[in-house]
C-alpha cells in the first residue's frame, strides 16, 4: 500500500517547522531558547528518517516509529515488541485477543474510516491493503505488505525492517522455526507420516476445503509437512489455490483420517448429518474443532499458537485409535 508514501503534509510540516527554527536563530543570536531545541530535536528526527524500499516504490519512514496502525497483522507487530494505537478488528478466539483489548478497533481493514485514523496521529501504517495505500499515505507514511504473496520469514523480516527491529524480527523468526521442527518431531514420533489431514469450514450448504495458501491450512500442509488427501493436494495445493468450495455430497473425496475444522458462534451442527456421520475421521473420534478467531490469522505469533494447538489437537486425537 504505499506509492509515494512520503504524505506531502508531512514533508510541508517539516518545512515549516525548520523555517520557524532559522528565523528564531536569527533573531536569539547565540543563545538555545527552548524552540531552538524543538528545532534541533525535529532536524535530528528528520535525519535519522529511513528509507524502505516495497513492491510499490519507496517509503520513508521515521527512525523508531511509536504511534502505529495496523492492519491484520497485528501479531507481527506484537511478537516484535511493538503496541499498536490502532487496528483492524480482532475475532473472539484470536490468538493476542486478551493483550489487544485496550487497543482501538478501527474495524474490518477494508472498510476503514480514514477520520478515526487520524484522529489517532500515527506516525507509521502498515496495510495490507493495495488499493487504500494513496489514502493512508495522505495519514502517515504508509507501508504495503503483500501477505498473501511473500512467506512468513520475508514478511516478519520486511516488518522488522519497517519498524527498526530487525534484531528482534531475527529472534522471532528462529523460534518460529524451532517450534514448528519441535513440534514435527512429535507428530512423526506419534505416526503422522502416514496419516492425511483435511482442512474445512462450512456446513451442508457449501463447504470450503483449505489448501496452504492461508490459515489453519498454511500452518498444518506448508508449516508442519502434513499430508493432505489426494484429491487435496491435487485439486487445491497443487494449483497454488488457497481453497476449494465443494458440495457436501462430494466432502468423502476430500477427507483425510483427521479432520480440522474451522468453527465460530452460530455454525452449523452436523452431528446428525449422515455424510458427516459416515467419514472415517468423524467414526473415530478425529474431528479438531478450532475457534475462527484463531485460524483466521497467519502473522507469526497467531502462527505459533496455531502449531501449538494443532500439534497438541492432533495427538490427542490420534490417542482416540479408533475407539
Amino acid at each position: 500500500m504505499k506509492n509515494k508514501l512520503i504524505k506531502p503534509i508531512y514533508l510541508l510540516c517539516v518545512g515549516i517547522i525548520l523555517a520557524f527554527g532559522l528565523i528564531g536563530c536569527t533573531n536569539t543570536g547565540t543563545a538555545k531558547s527552548d524552540e531552538d531545541v524543538s528545532v534541533e530535536n525535529s532536524s535530528k528526527d528528520v535525519s535519522e528518517n529511513r528509507t524502505i524500499s516495497t513492491i510499490l516504490g519507496d517509503v520513508e519512514v521515521t527512525a523508531n516509529p511509536q504511534r502505529v496502525v495496523v492492519q491484520y497483522l497485528m501479531g507481527d507487530v506484537i511478537s516484535l515488541g511493538v503496541e499498536p494505537v490502532g487496528m483492524s478488528e480482532v475475532y473472539d478466539g484470536a490468538a493476542y485477543q486478551e493483550i489487544t483489548k485496550d487497543i482501538k478497533d478501527l474495524g474490518h481493514f477494508a472498510s476503514w474510516d480514514l477520520e478515526a485514523v487520524m484522529l489517532l496521529k500515527p506516525d507509521l501504517i502498515i496495510t495490507i491493503d493495495k488499493e487504500q495505500v494513496e489514502k493512508l499515505s495522505k495519514i502517515a507514511p504508509t507501508v504495503y505488505v503483500p501477505y498473501g504473496d511473500i512467506s512468513t520469514e520475508e514478511r516478519v523480516k520486511l516488518i522488522g525492517q519497517v519498524l527498526n527491529k530487525e534484531k528482534e524480527a531475527k529472534e522471532v523468526i528462529e523460534n518460529y522455526y524451532s517450534n514448528i521442527e519441535s513440534s514435527k518431531k512429535k507428530l512423526q514420533e506419534d505416526g503422522f507420516k502416514d496419516l492425511t489431514i483435511s482442512v474445512l469450514e462450512g456446513d451442508e450448504k457449501s463447504m470450503g476445503v483449505k489448501g496452504k495458501k492461508f490459515g489453519t491450512g498454511m500452518v498444518a500442509y506448508d508449516a508442519l509437512s502434513l499430508n493432505a488427501p489426494e484429491k487435496v493436494q491435487k485439486n487445491i495445493i497443487d494449483k497454488d489455490s488457497f481453497a476449494e468450495e465443494i458440495s457436501f455430497e462430494v466432502l468423502p473425496e476430500y477427507c483425510g483420517d483427521f479432520i480440522i475444522r474451522n468453527v465460530y458462534e452460530g455454525v452449523a451442527d452436523l452431528t446428525k448429518n449422515e455424510i458427516w456421520n459416515s467419514l472415517p475421521a468423524i467414526k473415530n473420534n478425529r474431528l479438531i474443532e478450532m475457534e475462527f478467531g484463531l485460524s483466521y490469522y497467519t502473522d507469526i505469533y497467531s502462527s505459533n499458537a496455531q502449531v501449538d494447538y494443532i500439534t497438541n489437537a492432533l495427538i490427542e486425537a490420534n490417542s482416540n485409535k479408533g475407539l
